[in-house]
């Protein structure tokens, strides 16, 4: 009898063993597609990488970006005489006399301003390593490097942390590889931009605040998660959103009398700790833009200057009803290299996005509104919300309510995903003076979370082979570009 358990054991261990292995091999994959891509000297994207590249040139010399700083030389260089734009040539071209910052397509005055100093102090600090290992490289890659550094570390960290979590087997499969499925994710590791960081910022806040959830103590990490998110980038920081819900929620739920499961009681202070966490960034940043600011936004944006109040309500709506998937296509960021199988792969990517949405939001969705449909009928269901108990000393019954935590955090998140477009775009309406469409990249840090909470929330094996495969396939013809 002990032979034959000391015999699965040994096989237990072995299976997990195997997956451990798979996912360390689909990490080394990603990892070096990053760097192949962003060695590659591409062209600058469309997704302001010449303003994120200015910001990082005037650090290297020393210098913050301000509101009416204008592009660097090496900038305009880079354009006309490097490796050029998505967008295209400029008026004068490389060795023309007449080649200054004006000829820049978005304007002579750099944006990159709006964005922390964190990510660009961080790439500075890589590209002195680097080049005192490697010696003198193209700032430009040494950057774009950085950038696929931080992406791939959150690809790696959400595998950790699922594995802390208890998913196993197909589960790890999948965390470790959604993330990275989709081009709009994916690209944010072949560029220089502050959105790199998105990815990791998802994958610590997911997993601290997870843990929190699970063991009942460990509040302190999430909040030094969300202070690593919060001060790199606001949209790095939007998934702690679902977590203050989670809390607000809680709190209610004890004041009438609801029941906990395990160990987690949150505060209502923590909810107030995580809240200033992600604001004071902006007000900070924001009072820095307008002390040091030399232009108006109107100089800076210019056609995308606030035209009315009635435009950005509308813009608004049409926020609220136009869901922003972390995982989108995006075709112009990731160009295959030109041959047969990249072109092939490169095709196949394109649909990719929308089936991992329909799968992960589709299941998270479900389990949502799977608890509130049992909570009416199913008494002590380990997925249901209300039971009722029977007091025969006072002949009475007592209906009991439990708090489903998982399931009101998944609530909570989906709920952020809906609402953030809306207040980012009356955002940038008060805080810059500017009105445009909020894209759905910017929701790129919940991917981590919503993938840890579908595998939670579903635990069977066959969901999760099924989400592995996507992640499989979705890594192959995202990551495989190069080939």
């Amino acid at each position: 009898m002990s032979t034959d358990r000391s015999i699965r054991a040994w096989a237990g261990r072995h299976d997990q063993a195997i997956f451990i292995w798979i996912a360390s091999l689909i990490l080394v994959f990603l990892g070096a597609s990053l760097v192949v891509i962003a060695s590659d000297d591409h062209p600058m994207s469309f997704l302001d990488e010449h303003a994120h590249y200015d910001t990082a040139l005037k650090m290297h010399d020393g210098e913050l970006s301000y509101r009416g700083a204008l592009y660097e030389e090496e900038v305009v260089d880079e354009w006309a005489c490097g490796v050029g734009h998505q967008a295209g040539g400029l008026i004068h071209g490389c060795g023309d006399p007449l080649l200054n910052v004006r000829d820049v397509t978005s304007g002579q005055y750099t944006s990159g301003y709006i964005h922390y100093p964190t990510y660009f102090l961080g790439a500075e600090a890589f590209r002195a390593v680097s080049t005192a290992v490697f010696g003198p490289q193209s700032g430009l890659t040494e950057y774009r490097v950085f950038s696929g550094l931080l992406v791939w570390l959150g690809f790696a960290v959400g595998g950790v942390f699922a594995y802390v979590l208890g998913i196993r087997r197909w589960g790890l499969i999948a965390a470790v590889t959604l993330p990275a499925a989709a081009t709009s994710i994916f690209v944010m590791g072949t560029m220089v931009t502050p959105n790199s960081t998105g990815p990791l910022a998802g994958a610590l806040v997911a997993g601290t605040g997870l843990l929190w959830v699970q063991r009942g103590r460990g509040f302190v990490w999430l909040a030094l998660a969300s202070v690593f998110a919060a001060s790199t980038a606001v949209i790095s920081s939007l998934p702690v959103g679902g977590f203050i819900l989670l809390i607000f929620a809680a709190s209610i739920a004890r004041a009438r009398g609801w029941q906990f499961e395990g160990a987690w009681r949150p505060k209502f202070w923590q909810a107030l700790v995580l809240g200033l966490i992600v604001v004071a960034p902006v007000i900070a940043w924001g009072r820095y833009i307008s002390a040091t600011a030399t232009v108006s936004n109107a100089d800076v944006y210019g056609p995308y200057q606030l035209q009315g109040w009635g435009r950005v309500i509308r813009g608004a709506i049409q926020e609220l009803f136009a869901f922003h998937s972390p995982w989108t296509e995006w075709n112009l960021g990731m160009p295959p290299s030109g041959g047969p199988v990249s072109v092939a792969l490169r095709a196949a990517a394109g649909g990719i996005p929308l089936w991992v949405t329909i799968a992960v939001v589709g299941a998270v969705v479900l389990a949502v509104f799977g608890v509130v449909m049992k909570s009416r009928g199913d008494a002590g269901e380990a997925t249901g919300g209300t039971g009722f108990t029977a007091d025969s000393s006072l002949s009475t019954v007592t209906r009991v309510r439990t708090f489903r935590t998982h399931q009101m955090l998944a609530a909570g998140t989906l709920l952020t995903i809906v609402l953030y477009p809306a207040a980012l775009r009356v955002s940038n309406a008060l805080n810059f003076g500017v009105e445009f469409g909020i894209v759905a990249r910017y929701s790129m840090a919940f991917a981590p979370l919503l993938v840890l909470l579908a595998l939670i929330l579903i635990p069977q094996q066959r969901f999760a082979i099924v989400l592995a495969g996507l992640g499989i396939v979705g890594v192959i013809t995202t990551a495989g570009v190069w080939i």
